[in-house]
């Protein structure tokens, strides 16, 4: 079965995801049953798709406002591994991802973006801890300019976020949507 296949049976109840596929040896532990604290405390070494495990968990235990932190930090790495890795099989890594993006962003990115401060502030603590921490899964060195365009992509959707704030809380009000 494929990297995406399993992402995608996986279902779209966070608490459902079937096991994922671990790439190294610092990922090998499962993140779905790994303490969410330890797993935090190893993320600079685990790959983007424990990433996107840890946010699903920890949206799903309440933890929101640290959910949708993992979550810009888990598509930090997962774009800068894409970006970096080119020789990737299309249905291996870049499909896991895309299913994970798909199955876990719509959830947590429709409560985020309730509150457009939060959720802005949400994506520069995850670009500050990214440049803060070590990537052991898709090390830094050697690729300055793939990371600062995952990087300054991400800066850019932020500001433009901020500068939309009250047409996507208008947005947001016409489709009956929580504005916090």
């Amino acid at each position: 079965m494929t990297a995406a296949r399993r992402a995608v049976c996986a279902g779209a109840a966070f608490g459902l995801l079937a096991p994922m596929l671990w790439s190294t040896p610092a990922t090998a532990q499962d993140a779905q049953t790994m303490p969410i604290d330890t797993l935090i405390e190893r993320a600079p070494k685990v790959s983007p798709d424990a990433l996107f495990v840890l946010a699903a968990r920890l949206f799903a235990a309440g933890r929101r406002d640290e959910a949708v932190g993992w979550f810009y930090i888990a598509q930090i790495r997962m774009r800068f591994r894409l970006a970096v890795a080119l020789d990737l099989p299309p249905d291996g890594e870049p499909a896991l991802y895309g299913a994970l993006f798909e199955t876990i962003g719509p959830q947590i990115n429709l409560w985020a973006f309730g509150d457009i401060d939060r959720v802005a502030t949400h994506m520069q603590e995850a670009l500050d801890w990214d440049n803060s921490h070590a990537n052991a899964f898709t090390p830094k060195s050697g690729h300055a300019a793939e990371l600062e365009q995952v990087r300054s992509g991400l800066a850019a959707f932020r500001a433009n976020v901020l500068t939309r704030k009250e047409e996507m809380r208008r947005e947001r009000a016409a489709k009956d949507l929580e504005n916090r």
